[in-house]
């Protein structure tokens, strides 16, 4: 009688929902493969009201990506805690995100809306035998929808919130040729105002959304061997960020008005300001466009399925940041408040193509799974920074660092000591550098697994890469005579000893200085991290 109501119970029990994710690059059961992944499926976006990969973090609180001055260049993404941090361009991100299985070089050009998906997939832990670029701490697989050979297909949704909030996403798919060519192409526009509202400078706001994306695609299957991906796409951004709240106020506000400034340019900071919102800077600039191009081969040869992934990608970004996060005119990255106005907004482009070839298939009645790759990529980043000092910069710097212990200015009155007595004023002294970076880098890797029996398997992965890097440096166009009458000053011995450094680390401020004539121009160099690993 147990026994009965047991197969009874066991019967009637529900059966659990299978999702299959292409981690290992195979389609399985998400509860059969080795790898803590975490799959999602575009209704779980659609709930969590999720629109790009910023919002992830609702879904997987593993997953964290956090901006800084800039999201197109100061974009890190972490998993369990593990990422890349700096705003440096040159720095690629330990995470990878792969869109239809393309490698994208930087955090800023993945961050557009996530648009018509077939699944996402964040996979947790070093990814170096599956995917053709090796990322350290995790993956982002993104796959879009395919083009439906069978049916015409359409979609559209619109969704209105706070700050005047809306996004608009559309698609349709054709069969141009039944069961063999068929056409989608999709888009979408979002558009909020910004939640961070200046306190000191009117109408200056942080944080909004103005951007959209068109993709077409065309899959072509003349045999059932046979499939053909081609895949376009155009995003444009015109955004502002990144502003910050502050949230705690420096002690050293009473010498402000000591150096000679009506106060510190923070008006608004605390719990209160977090409450309402409220910064302190003037606006940021943070625009980008980019377009790229990628075609995906499958062809099953025999026991073995060859795919290719060829991509190119034009990635272009341009921001201007009040980087001092106060009211005062303290400097400006970018093109801005102190600089000049033919002064150029910081960013250039990134090129990336990349090629990859992957042979899979099973062998020895299933007993082995095997994949064998070798990935292509090459990489040109051309990238200006700009940075300009404001009039309020030296009397702003004085008060943070000296307090009142070395006089009214000290950062303007030290200036004499190198300049014939004469006093120089930092307002105005700018750099406009130019930095390049090539990268190459070419790839063997292989994922194979042994299946003894139903229950027990071996995973064997291996990988070896080749790669270097080449940067060079030029120095366009630059002006800072405060900072060489710091200098004059203490090679002479003019300045106190014990204002040395002081005057010279805060006066000759990084990215503001001119390197001199002939001293840092077209300076490059060579990495391999091969040898960086004899090392």
């Amino acid at each position: 009688m147990a026994q009965a109501q047991d197969a009874q119970a066991d019967d009637q029990a529900p059966e659990r929902d299978v999702i299959i994710v292409t981690a290992t690059l195979r389609a399985a059961d998400v509860q059969d493969i080795p790898l803590a992944v975490t799959a999602v499926s575009p209704a779980q976006l659609d709930r969590q009201n999720v629109q790009d990969i910023k919002s992830l973090t609702s879904i997987s609180p593993s997953f964290n990506v956090q901006s800084s001055q800039t999201e197109s260049q100061g974009t890190s993404i972490r998993i369990r805690g593990v990422g890349t941090t700096g705003n440096n361009t040159g720095l690629e991100s330990s995470v990878g995100v792969f869109i239809d299985g393309v490698y994208q070089s930087r955090p800023g050009i993945a961050l557009g809306d996530l648009l018509d998906l077939e699944r996402l997939e964040i996979l947790r832990g070093p990814q170096g035998t599956l995917f053709g670029r090796n990322t350290s701490a995790g993956a982002l697989n993104i796959t879009t929808q395919r083009p439906d050979l069978t049916e015409v297909k359409a979609f559209g949704n619109f969704t209105y919130g706070n700050y005047d909030f809306f996004n608009v996403q559309a698609g349709v798919s054709v069969p141009l040729v039944t069961d063999q060519l068929g056409l989608r192409i999709s888009g979408a526009y979002r558009k909020r105002d910004g939640y961070l509202k200046s306190a000191t400078v009117p109408g200056a706001e942080s944080g909004n959304r103005d951007r959209y994306i068109v993709r077409a695609q065309l899959l072509w299957e003349p045999s059932p061997d046979v499939s053909v991906r081609l895949i376009g796409d155009y995003a444009k951004a015109d955004e502002n960020c990144c502003d910050a709240v502050i949230v705690r106020e420096t002690e050293l506000v009473p010498f402000f008005a000591f150096h000679g400034l009506p106060n510190s340019g923070v008006v608004a900071s605390g719990p209160q300001a977090l409450k309402q919102l409220r910064t302190n800077s003037q606006q940021f600039n943070n625009d980008t466009e980019q377009y790229g191009f990628s075609g995906e081969l499958k062809w099953d040869i025999g026991p073995v399925q060859m795919t290719y992934i060829g991509s190119y990608r034009h990635f272009e970004a341009s921001s201007d940041q009040e980087s001092d996060f106060v009211g005062l005119n303290v400097f400006t990255s970018g093109n801005g408040a102190a600089s000049a106005p033919t002064t150029p907004s910081n960013g250039g482009p990134i090129k990336t193509m990349t090629h990859e070839l992957r042979f899979q298939g099973s062998a020895f009645d299933d007993a082995l799974d095997f994949l064998v790759g070798a990935y292509y990529s090459d990489e040109k980043i051309n990238e200006i920074q700009t940075l300009t000092l404001g009039p309020d910069y030296q009397r702003a710097v004085s008060a943070g660092n000296f307090a009142n212990l070395a006089g009214v200015n000290p950062l303007f009155a030290l200036t004499a000591l190198g300049n014939g007595g004469v006093p120089v004023n930092a307002a105005g002294n700018f750099a406009i550098n130019q930095f390049r970076q090539d990268a190459e880098s070419f790839s063997i890797f292989t994922h194979n697994v042994i299946n003894f029996t139903d229950n027990l398997s071996l995973t064997l992965g291996a990988r070896y890469v080749d790669e270097k890097k080449r940067g060079s440096f030029d120095q366009l166009a630059a002006n800072s005579p405060a900072c060489q009458a710091i200098v004059n000053g203490v090679i002479t011995g003019a300045i106190p000893a014990a204002l040395r450094a002081g005057a010279l680390g805060l006066t000759c401020f990084p990215f503001a200085t001119s390197v001199g004539a002939g001293h840092g121009r077209d300076r490059a160099c060579q990495f391999d991290p091969r040898l960086a690993a004899a090392a």
